[in-house]
Order: structure tokens, then sequence, then C-alpha cells
């Protein structure tokens, strides 16, 4: 069984795990509420992954590099690796992950992730750095998928808490197609005057609600009483949205992702996939989001 290793500032206490450098659990000290969902596999077993070096399904489960077609599956592999701790200082935690040779045969690349933690009074920084020790560019795509408990659940509350966003109007939601792809089509979810969209238990009939315009960059969830229980900044193209049992389940995912599923069908080469990144031979990409802890 492996040891989670803990970092706390006096305010926040967070738990990591070494296989996938994943979030284990976020608790206030003063008052140990836990905001983290805690992986129960009746609903999903997981609580923050981190997706890389796809985020969502790729077509078939087939990705193309120069011509190599290998199998992906949906969110990619790193999740699944174990890290190794580089860094364990005050308020500040670091995991890194190197390529292996299982992992260049579905991925063919020298890559290194590092995933940063730091405390700063009620923020939690992740920070993803993506370095390239290959001799080509790298093609990738990189996601979060936090897993936030809602305050009180009760499966027959009307409402189980609301979203509100740094957008005014509606959120322009991309449609899932069966299977987890992109589809063509988009609908508006549309957002009451008071900017607080109420969580439900039909909120994610449509499975996921899939933000590709880039307008999102700040979504806080709020309990019940409408009181903010905590916030996800980030500047990131993509944001999803996703709770399952078709949002019958006792929590919430505020995923920003610089990626996005395949369209219907796609074929083509992985680097012309929409909201791709690359990182040149020798060099490092990098980029955070926070977790305010309200």
């Amino acid at each position: 069984m492996e040891q989670n290793t803990s970092l706390s500032n006096g305010i926040l206490e967070i738990e990591v795990a070494a296989t996938g450098a994943e979030l284990q659990s976020i608790r206030r000290v003063a008052a140990p509420t836990e905001y983290l969902w805690q992986g129960d596999p009746a609903y999903w077993d997981r609580r923050a992954p981190v997706l890389f070096p796809i985020t969502g399904n790729v077509w078939n489960n087939t990705a193309c590099i120069d011509g190599h077609c290998s199998t992906l599956t949906q969110h990619g592999f790193v999740r699944d690796m174990p890290f190794t701790k580089v860094v364990e200082e005050d308020r500040h935690l670091a995991f890194s992950v190197r390529a292996t040779e299982a992992s260049r045969a579905v991925w063919p690349f020298d890559f290194e992730l590092r995933i940063d933690y730091t405390l700063l009074r009620n923020v939690l920084t992740v920070g993803w750095s993506v370095t390239n020790h290959d001799h080509r560019v790298m093609p990738f795509q990189i996601g979060a998928h936090p897993a936030f408990l809602y305050p009180r659940f009760k499966l027959d509350d009307a409402v189980h808490g609301f979203l509100s966003f740094n957008i005014d109007g509606p959120l322009v939601s991309t449609r899932i197609a069966p299977g987890g792809f992109a589809d063509s089509e988009t609908f508006d979810v549309e957002i009451p005057a008071n900017g607080l969209l109420p969580l439900t238990n039909d909120t994610f009939r449509c499975d996921t609600i899939l933000d590709t315009t880039g307008r999102i960059s700040r979504i806080t969830l709020h309990d019940r009483n409408e009181r903010p229980f905590v916030t996800v900044e980030h500047t990131m193209p993509v944001t999803a949205l996703w709770s399952p049992c078709g949002g019958r389940a006792p929590f919430i995912c505020i995923e920003p992702w610089h990626g996005c599923c395949d369209t219907t069908g796609y074929e083509g080469e992985f680097a012309r996939r929409h909201f791709v990144e690359t990182v040149a031979p020798g060099e490092t990409w990098s980029t955070t989001y926070k977790i305010i802890i309200e």
C-alpha cells in the first residue's frame, strides 16, 4: 500500500498519492471539512487525476503520430504511472515521471512531466511542466480532473448546489456525441439573472458541459444556501464540467484542459487535433491553475 504525502500551511492540508501524483484530499486544518471526492467506486474510483498526453477520447482509441498509430484510451496513461517525489518543502511538493519503455510503445516520445503543489493561505496552486527530451517536436494535451464534494449532499434534494462563472450570458456547450466525442452542434446552458446555475439531478443528463470558447476562467461551486465553497481559476482554453450517473452523484468535476476529445470520426494526425500544445526538443512547457477554498 503506497503512502500518501501530506502538506500543510496551517490553513489547508492536502494529501498526494505517488500514483499519478494525484490529489487525494483537500481539507481545512481548523475545521476538517473534506473538499475532494474520496473515490467511492460506486460512482467513480478516482479523485483528481492529471490527464496526459490526451484529454478525452481519441477516435477508435487510436492516436497517429507521424504516420505511426498506437492505442490510447481515454485521458491517457500518466494518471496510472508511479511518480517520484522530487521536492518536499514547507508549503511545496513536487513529483516527476519520465517516459518508460512501456509508455514509448504507445506514446513515442521521451517526455518528462512534473506536477507541483504549492499552498499559500487558502489557495492551492497546481503546476504542470512538460519537458521534451526527444529529438522532435512533441504534441500533447494535458488537463485537470478534480472532483469536489457537494456540501451535505442528499440525493432527493431539489438542488445540490450552484455554479457561478466569470462570464455574462449563457454558457455555450459543445454537445457530446455517443462514445464521448465532440459533436458539431452546441447548446446553451442558460445562467439565471442572479448568476447562479442550479445543480440538480438533471443537470448532467447531457453527460458533460464542455466550454471550448475559452471564455471561462473562474468557476465557483456554491452550497445549497448559495455560499461559495470552492473556486477553480485557470487560463486554459477548455473547461469541462461533469458528474456521473447523469448528475446523481455526490460531487462535480471542474476540469480545466489544454485539450479536448476528438470529433466523431476523426482519423487524422494527432498534432492536427483541436487544442493541441507542442514543446520543442530540449524545451519545457508549463502552466498553472488554482483551487481556492472559500
